[in-house]
């Protein structure tokens, strides 16, 4: 199917994890579409693999190590439940903990990794329950391996989400906008334009909006191995060891076009260059990323800047 459907009433994602219909033919009709990619065939047929124990109502008895068991979560969620290949207005980012109990060599049961799969589904949802508006859709489920104590492994599920419709191709900056938002994250309206008649939107927010734009998530693509990593200003400097993302002593800093301009400019190359000289694991593609507003004190004074976390995975095509 060309479309993608990304309007997504909540009272459906439940049902959406395993009969999401535009996703699950794009799955099964994979080996007709793209012969020649083994790779994306393998990745296909690894997910439907998990999906059908995942769906089995028997106990198993099945064993697998911790690392299978997540990238098998991670990549079920994401391409099953998830539209990591769809872009929207806004970008939020969520964080669920979970326990998975594991044995004396450190492999965990399916029938325990059902349990906890039961348990991200219930989280997304309620997640996606506490977002406003009826667009809003999972982008992808980044999890991660917190620590092992004892007999019991600890998950942090970084979950992306979508929500509102975008339109057009990259547009331009066409006002000067406050820096960022201290506390936005957590319900602290938007500090606005510079002249303060527009109130919706940010420095920071604006400078997402155009990252996380449809022209970096090509259609018809799925992600595995998912990473999620933190930029700070100081991460990468010029040449006279000056950081070329926002930093200032002021909380009401106005960015002004130039700015904003050589801000985008400067994190789209360091999002985008592998590492050491940008932030993009070997291997991956940028996904997405969400840009805080954060502060610091030191002995000078307090300095305001932007922290970025994006995520990364490795591409395979599912059309």
């Amino acid at each position: 199917m060309k479309n993608k459907i990304i309007f997504i009433p909540v009272i459906l994602l439940s049902v959406l994890f395993f009969i999401v219909s535009c996703k699950k033919d794009n799955l099964n009709n994979f080996k007709q579409n793209t012969n020649d990619n083994t790779y994306s065939q393998n990745v296909i047929k690894r997910i439907e693999n998990f999906r059908q124990q995942i769906q089995g109502n028997l106990k198993t008895g099945t064993m697998m190590t911790l690392d299978t068991a997540i990238w098998n979560l991670e990549a079920l969620i994401t391409n099953y439940g998830g539209y990591p290949d769809s872009a929207s207005n806004k970008f939020i980012l969520m964080h669920s903990h979970f326990t998975l109990p594991t044995d004396a060599g450190g492999l965990v049961s399916m029938d325990d990794v059902q349990a906890l799969y039961q348990q991200m589904v219930d989280s997304i949802t309620a997640q996606l329950n506490g977002i406003a508006g009826n667009v809003k859709f999972l982008k992808f489920s980044d999890v991660q391996q917190d620590s092992v104590v004892g007999n019991t492994a600890y998950l942090t599920s970084n979950n992306g989400y979508g929500q509102g419709f975008i339109l057009g191709l990259y547009p331009p900056f066409t006002d000067d906008w406050i820096w960022g938002t201290l506390g936005e994250e957590y319900g602290t309206p938007p500090s606005g334009n510079c002249d303060g008649t527009v109130l919706t939107s940010d420095g920071s927010d604006e400078i997402q909006y155009r990252l996380n734009h449809p022209a970096v998530a090509p259609y018809g693509t799925g992600f595995t191995d998912l990473e999620t990593k933190d930029m700070t200003p100081w991460d990468f400097e010029d040449e006279n060891e000056e950081p070329i993302l926002f930093v200032s002593n002021n909380i009401v800093h106005c960015m002004d076009i130039d700015e904003l301009t050589d801000n985008l400019v400067n994190a789209d190359n360091i999002l985008k260059t592998f590492i050491p000289d940008g932030l993009r694991p070997l291997g991956k593609t940028f996904l997405s990323t969400i840009i805080y507003d954060w502060y610091t004190d030191f002995p000078s004074g307090t300095v305001y800047y932007h922290n970025y976390a994006a995520t990364y995975g490795i591409p395979y095509t599912i059309q």
